[in-house]
């Protein structure tokens, strides 16, 4: 409404005014509020973030115990040294840091420890993997130690991969530099499912697809691209036969290998100085109905302990002997999806589990 020079705008005392805006900015705050990004889900992390490679360019996040006064007292910048137990959280296909609802968690049960957690960027993270491999990711990790232990102190690594993060983990334990492998004193395969046998809970004509992605490997046209339909993700003839290919470099964890070929692909963590904890989830929901979960584990377990004997795997008898000192043990998880986001007490079982492991 106008209001004319007879009729002046109402006047409201400076207590009165003070009270009145007040009023108008805590109704709109709780307004906001009902429309806001919820808080990070998956926790918030206090630590340094630092470069690890410059070609290519590639960080990582480190939250060390805050109980070692900051770096050249300087409160802005937080000591990452004086802790030489590092934690590498590694996630799966399309992960990056925070992989995973426990990551929280995890990063409180390190510091209860006195060990930092580390969260790296590799090439192959977020929609990076559809153009890596292994390879590359191990060489990575290597890159990611190095730096650790020429700028952060680091004297013993843990690895905690989640779903293909259990294939990193493996395959580091083979292929990586070995004075970084012998830093390593434990390692956990969280989820560590077959991407071939979970392939096929999708549609899709997925043999023509690997038939047309093998062509292409022998034609030398590995890094060429495969047709949108054939992945949820952009993803090279290469990495798209190392994924679903009976064998692949990804395939160590399917249930129809052989014992021989278990052991082939997981014997050489039977020869490490260090403890291996695998953990496998009752209601995966990326491990088809058909596989013996249960089963399954043990037989993962069993190949890791084995270093190659040759000998072959005995449920009964698996179940029944108790290793004295066993490299491998496992956890199985009755209730507990792919990324413990749904079972209840989960993720403390998991937690606890993995701190048992660092004492």
């Amino acid at each position: 409404p106008q209001h004319s020079p007879q009729s002046p705008l109402p006047q409201h005392s400076p207590q009165s005014s003070s009270l009145f805006y007040s009023e108008i900015v805590d109704r709109l705050l709780q307004e906001m509020k009902s429309f806001s990004t919820p808080l990070s889900p998956y926790g918030v992390f206090t630590g340094s973030l630092f470069q690890y490679s410059s070609s290519p360019s590639l960080i990582a996040f480190e939250s060390p115990p805050l109980t070692i006064p900051p770096k050249d007292d300087n409160p802005s910048i937080l000591n990452t040294k004086g802790f030489p137990n590092k934690l590498i959280l590694l996630g799966g296909l399309s992960d990056g840091p925070l992989p995973c609802p426990y990551t929280s968690s995890l990063e409180q049960k390190c510091h209860e420890l006195g060990w930092s957690l580390v969260q790296p960027i590799l090439s192959s993270s977020y929609l990076g993997f559809g153009h890596g491999s292994l390879s590359r990711d191990t060489g990575e990790i290597c890159k990611l130690m190095n730096y650790l232990v020429c700028h952060h102190d680091a004297e013993k690594f843990a690895l905690v991969g989640h779903s293909t993060g259990c294939q990193n983990s493996i395959h580091f334990l083979k292929h990586g530099e070995k004075d970084l492998i012998d830093r390593v004193s434990a390692c956990v395969l969280q989820a560590p499912v077959s991407d071939r046998e979970s392939q096929t809970l999708s549609p899709g004509d997925h043999a023509k697809h690997l038939t047309y992605a093998k062509q292409l490997v022998s034609q030398n046209k590995g890094e060429d691209f495969m047709p949108r339909e054939s992945f949820w993700a952009p993803i090279s003839a290469s990495r798209y036969v190392s994924l679903f290919d009976i064998g692949g470099d990804d395939d160590f964890f399917s249930s129809d290998f052989l014992d021989a070929e278990l052991l082939e692909r997981l014997g050489h963590v039977g020869k490490l100085n260090l403890k291996l904890l695998a953990v496998y989830s009752g209601s995966d929901e990326f491990v088809p109905s058909w596989v013996d979960k249960d089963l399954l584990l043990k037989r993962l377990v069993w190949a890791m302990n084995k270093n190659n004997t040759g000998e072959k795997f005995d449920d009964k008898r698996e179940c029944d002997k108790v290793e004295s000192d066993p490299v491998a043990t496992g956890l199985f998880l009755e209730s507990a999806n792919h990324n413990l986001s749904e079972g209840d007490g989960d993720i403390i079982r998991f937690v606890n589990a993995v701190g048992a492991l660092l004492k």
